[in-house]
Formats: C-alpha cells, structure tokens, sequence
C-alpha cells in the first residue's frame, strides 16, 4: 500500500452521463509517468488552451497534444438524450396538429348534421352562448377522458424512464395536469371559433336545411 498525503477533499463532479452512477475519484498528483492533465482555470478558455498547448510542445514534444474542455465532454455525453427530446418535441407537435384538424373536421361534421337541431334550439330560446358551450362540451368530453385514460400510462413510461438515471427529478402530477389544460385549451381553440360561427346561423335558415 502506497501511503498518501490528503491536502483536500473537492465536491462530487460528474465527468459521464447521468444514468451512470458517481463513483469515488482520487486526484494524484505525478510528476513522471502520467498520461493525462487536468488544468483548473478561471480565464479565456481559448488563451488557455494556447498557453497549455505550448507547455506541452515545449516539455514532451513527441507526443501530439490533444486537449478537451470538461463542458464539452459532457456535453458530448448528453447529445443522444438532446436528440432524443427533439425527436419527441417533433412528433408531439406532429401529434398536436393532426389532432386539432381532427378535431376541426369532426366538429364542421357533427354541425353540419345538427343544423336543424341548432335551429330548433335557437327557436326554444337558446341563446348563441348556450350552443357553443353544448358544441364545446361534447367536443372536449373526450379530451378529458383520453387524459384520464393516458395519464396512467405516460405515469408508467416516465417512471421507467426516469428510474434509468443515477440522478433524477421527482415524478409530480404538475406536468400530467398541465399537459391535461393545455389539451383542453387546444381542443377549444379548435373547436370554439367554428362552433360561434355555427351558433349565429340564422334559425330559418337551419330548419330550411335538407
């Protein structure tokens, strides 16, 4: 066993992906037989480069220099989880706009089949505000169902996707019940404006529709 002197305990640093867990590092200093510097700077990392470079020329001239700055290591590490994330940012706003042209379809549909229902609600009394809260609230039943079908399984899928990294955030219902009203949102936005413009039809011209 080589004794040691201890001058100093530094703070945990990660120098691998956070899915693989911290393990104990021990800094040595070595005057011969090393392959490898680390060089802690407070300055332009670009001059520090250069000056560490010319160092290294100067002193082992054989071997050729080749330095990284400890960001771009981990950044390095992280770049499949980034392209990831995108990939998925993509596909959910893919997912997004279909859905809201489904959306829109189906709600020009369904009015366009209840065109004499709308107009005998309109003759009853009902006022425009009464029949775009009818056609919305049919239109977003659904949306709230599928939340409350999916909310379970994405719970599900993070946590195990999560539970792969060392260090992780806590799994809170904050993003399930805003990913639930922006839903919502959508879904009115879509369906709000179509619905207004099917409410102020002229009632004798819905029960004159065939």
């Amino acid at each position: 066993m080589v004794p040691v002197t201890i001058v100093g305990v530094v703070e945990d640093a990660r120098f691998r992906s956070v899915r693989d867990p911290l393990q104990p590092i021990m800094y040595v200093m070595a005057r011969q037989g090393f392959g490898d510097i680390m060089v802690r700077f407070d300055a332009d990392p670009a001059q520090i480069r250069e000056a560490v470079e010319q160092v290294w020329t100067r002193n082992i001239p054989d071997v050729p220099f080749s330095g990284e700055f400890a960001d771009e290591i981990v950044r390095e590490q992280y770049k499949q989880e980034a392209a990831r994330g995108q990939i998925f940012a993509a596909f959910a706003i893919l997912a997004a706009i279909i859905g809201c042209l489904g959306l829109f379809g189906l709600a020009a549909f369904t009015a366009e089949r209840r065109t004499k229902e709308i107009g005998i609600r309109k003759v009853l009394g009902a006022g425009t505000g009464d029949i775009v809260r009818l056609l919305v609230w049919q239109f977003t039943r659904p949306v709230i169902i599928a939340n409350l079908i999916a909310w379970p399984l994405a719970w599900w899928l993070m946590r195990d996707w999560l539970n792969g990294f060392d260090t992780r955030i806590a799994l809170t219902p904050a993003p399930f019940l805003f990913a639930g009203v922006l839903a919502l949102v959508i879904a009115v936005a879509t369906i709000g404006a179509h619905a207004w413009r099917v409410a102020q039809t002229s009632p004798v011209g819905a029960l004159r529709y065939e």
